[in-house]
């Protein structure tokens, strides 16, 4: 390896200086310890200093086994914390990492060393959403055994359920643009976690709306769940995948501490975004995830392309334990816009879906989007969770292979392109039957007043296109 010559070299050099004292020399000063560390040949040989002109921002992941934290890194290349270039340093007890400025030489020497898993440039990340008038009827759908039908922008659904624990204390936290925590549909159930910037709070929506379907009362699905803000997205829908990375590294971390307060069931990240590529760092971050034990519920993404084809969709599937999340409409087609294929574990609804939004406490919205399919799985796996903890509380593996088992087959029409053909349910067989309803979504809204959240919704105007 070029990391054990480079210590050879170095070796040799100082047994060289000891024969043959030379005071002003700092290398026949430096210790057998500074050599081995590689400190004294960096210092002179300068391939990771900062230079800003001819530098990439790049993802760092390291091998536990070979190094305790990430600063023994910065360490060894002479850089630290608060240099400049140096963005952030992560440790969890799955992985460590470092977002820095890195040149070729310096990406070249870092992926030589053997304490070094991966290094990869950094890319954008996007939401998946595209805004529409609908109603809530996604929520019959998984758990009516006639599914629903007729006027999506009705809203005399029934959500039939068997455990009205409904996903109490399960975690979800959703990795997003932040969320409206003092939304009127998550009566106090909704905390901000970490952000990228000061405060977790939504200015796009997208979160918001996310976290609403996953767990937000009346709208959601597991309406007695923990809503966790995560916000790696920005007010535009849109971010770096060194925010992404560092967000989950925040929910490794406080998962481990939850895990041990009462009451705790078990941990979900929800992630309603894509890369238009693959990015190892970004993969290998979710994979971790599994292994400490937390769901993870991820977007096909909305190019009507193949899932596979990027990052975190591709994960689902034969690959792994995260399920990837494809969208259908009210008649049980298959989305145009969702991507499909072998990586897609399963559909969820997806377009006309009403939920939170951003800029006020009683203010909803309707949207379209893999994203909106996304946290009903979320919101699904959390209501699994509570009914059986033991099985499938801090168990993947377990839990996709029940959310699977479950799945109502062979209901859904359109191209699948090699996706199985699996439509999201949370196991209820109810029989209902929906009256026809008309009118607009914005006249029932008006209409509608919530006694139990002691709130008339109003129907946002704002329009978001598809983003991803």
């Amino acid at each position: 390896m070029r990391s054990s010559f480079a210590v050879v070299a170095l070796a040799a050099s100082y047994a060289n200086a000891i024969a043959q004292p030379a005071p002003q020399d700092v290398e026949a000063l430096a210790t057998p310890k500074e050599i081995k560390d590689g400190l004294i040949g960096l210092s002179k040989n300068s391939t990771c200093a900062h230079d800003p002109n001819n530098s990439k921002e790049v993802i760092v992941m390291l091998d536990k086994n070979e190094v305790p934290e990430a600063k023994s890194l910065l360490d060894k290349i002479g850089r630290h914390a608060d240099s400049d270039g140096v963005f952030d340093v992560m440790d969890n007890p799955q992985w460590s990492a470092i977002v820095l400025h890195a040149t070729p030489e310096c990406i070249s020497y870092l992926d030589d060393l053997t304490e070094v898993k991966m290094v990869d440039e950094t890319t954008q990340v996007q939401s998946f959403v595209t805004e529409k008038e609908g109603s809530p009827w996604g929520l019959q759908r998984i758990s009516s055994i006639n599914g629903a039908s007729g006027d999506a922008s009705g809203q005399d659904f029934t959500y039939s359920f068997d455990d009205a624990k409904l996903g109490a204390g399960v975690d979800i936290y959703v990795v997003d643009t932040g969320v409206r925590v003092s939304h009127a549909v998550f009566g106090g159930r909704a905390t901000e976690g970490f952000s990228f910037t000061d405060t977790a709070a939504d200015g796009d929506g997208h979160g918001t709306h996310v976290a609403g379907s996953a767990a937000g009362a009346k709208f959601g699905v597991a309406q007695n769940a923990n809503i966790i803000a995560v916000k790696v997205l920005g007010d535009d829908g849109t971010g770096s995948s060194s925010n992404t990375i560092a967000g989950m590294n925040w929910v490794l971390n406080n998962h481990e501490k939850r895990k041990s307060e009462p009451g705790f069931v078990g941990s979900i990240m929800s992630m309603s975004w894509g890369l238009s590529g693959t990015a190892n760092s970004v993969d290998q971050a979710i994979l971790s995830a599994l292994n400490a034990n937390i769901h993870v519920s991820v977007a096909a993404g909305n190019d009507g392309a193949d899932a596979c084809g990027s990052t975190p969709a591709h994960l689902g599937g034969a690959n792994s334990d995260v399920v990837t999340v494809g969208s259908v409409n009210i008649k049980n087609e298959v989305s145009s816009f969702s991507n499909i294929g072998e990586c897609v574990d399963i559909f969820a609804p997806g377009e006309e879906i009403v939920s939170a939004w951003n800029v006020g406490d009683n203010v909803i919205n309707f949207l379209s989007g893999t994203s909106m399919a996304t946290p009903q799985n979320s919101g699904v796996m959390a209501y699994l969770m509570t009914q059986d903890p033991a099985a499938f509380g801090q168990n993947p593996k377990a839990l996709k292979a029940e959310l699977l088992k479950i799945g109502r087959q062979n209901v859904i029409t359109g191209s699948l392109g090699g996706s199985p053909n699996l439509l999201l349910s949370n196991g209820v067989d109810a029989q209902v039957k929906r009256r026809s309803v008309t009118g607009s979504a914005a006249a029932w809204a008006k209409s509608l007043v919530d006694k139990d959240l002691k709130t008339r919704w109003v129907v946002s105007s704002d329009h978001s296109p598809l983003r991803f």
